[in-house]
């Protein structure tokens, strides 16, 4: 008996810490130090702050290229990523056999990269747009190869998408990852842009006389640039006219405007010089062939003698010969 209480005292003895604390504490089933368990809230606060002190050094001195929303999205994606590599190295201290637990995360985690890789890969494009600036807001801009081709403004470059307004009025949005991975064509990075229009005149015409008024008219605007100097040309014989290039610079805020007057200009120079502007004709030639009846016999018939009818039966029989002869 006496043994008995000195093996349970020493028991009790070993159960317990040196502060009064029991030396191991059942969590979960699993016998757990209150050490480690200190350890674990203090690794999980440590990874709170240094999450917050991330986000904060990159919202103020790191992301100070980004835009508002990519500074946003690129600090908040670094604190919930500290945040997760914390809870996972305070599970590994804390001694808990969470193998069950991982392994459902595990095939949770494959389910959600599948469902999430195109907005990861719109994200990490939205990033690098920002990085490679070819396009900002306010520029027109032609976007081809892997997506159709899309005209428009830029109005918003967001962390997953970009905004453009076409020139009809109507908002699109692209996915980044498309956007980044497509041909951007900037076309507001120049001071002055080329304008490009043809002028067929006919055969008759002198083509050295028509360029030289085409090359005055252009002369005598204003907003046509000198240098680089405009190029007017005989491009190709047509069908129905003979193809002159006009090739004229002006400043890229004028560009549109331009090429709307330029070209109206020009047809009223040469209609005021005589000169014809002509366009596709083509001639039809039908040939008609008409049906040759032959007469009846009975108009023939001298006038002595009885013709038939229109109701007998001899007059049938005349229209019907007539028209099995045809």
């Amino acid at each position: 008996m006496a043994a008995e209480e000195g093996a349970l005292s020493s028991g009790n003895s070993s159960a317990t810490s040196v502060f009064g604390l029991p030396s191991t504490i059942d969590l979960f089933g699993v016998q757990v130090t209150p050490f480690s368990i200190i350890l674990t809230l203090a690794i999980i606060v440590a990874g709170f702050a240094i999450a917050h002190a991330v986000r904060l050094v990159t919202l103020k001195y790191l992301g100070t290229r980004l835009p508002p929303d990519a500074r946003k999205a690129t600090g908040r994606t670094m604190y919930y990523g500290i945040i997760a590599i914390a809870l996972l190295s305070a599970l590994g201290v804390s001694g808990l056999d969470l193998s069950g637990l991982f392994l459902a995360g595990g095939f949770a985690g494959i389910v959600i990269g599948f469902a999430t890789q195109s907005l990861f890969s719109n994200l990490i494009s939205g990033i690098f747009l920002h990085i490679d600036k070819p396009m900002k807001i306010g520029d027109p801009v032609l976007i081809t190869g892997k997506l159709p081709d899309v005209t428009g403004v830029v109005v918003e470059i967001t962390a997953l998408s970009s905004r453009l307004r076409m020139f009809d009025g109507t908002l699109v949005r692209l996915p980044n990852s498309d956007v980044f991975l497509s041909e951007i064509r900037n076309l507001s990075t120049v001071v002055a842009r080329r304008i490009e229009f043809v002028v067929g005149v006919s055969y008759d015409s002198d083509t050295q006389k028509v360029m030289e008024i085409i090359r005055q008219s252009l002369k005598n605007t204003p907003l046509v640039l000198v240098e680089p100097e405009p190029d007017v040309y005989v491009n190709d014989l047509g069908a129905s006219a003979v193809n002159i290039n006009v090739w004229c610079w002006v400043p890229f805020v004028v560009w549109f405007d331009m090429k709307k007057q330029l070209v109206e200009q020009i047809k009223r120079e040469l209609d005021s010089k005589g000169i014809e502007i002509p366009f596709p004709q083509q001639v039809v030639y039908v040939r008609e062939e008409g049906r040759r009846r032959k007469k009846a016999p009975w108009r023939d018939v001298p006038s002595n003698t009885a013709q038939p009818g229109p109701g007998s039966s001899a007059g049938v029989n005349l229209e019907e010969a007539v028209d099995k002869n045809d």
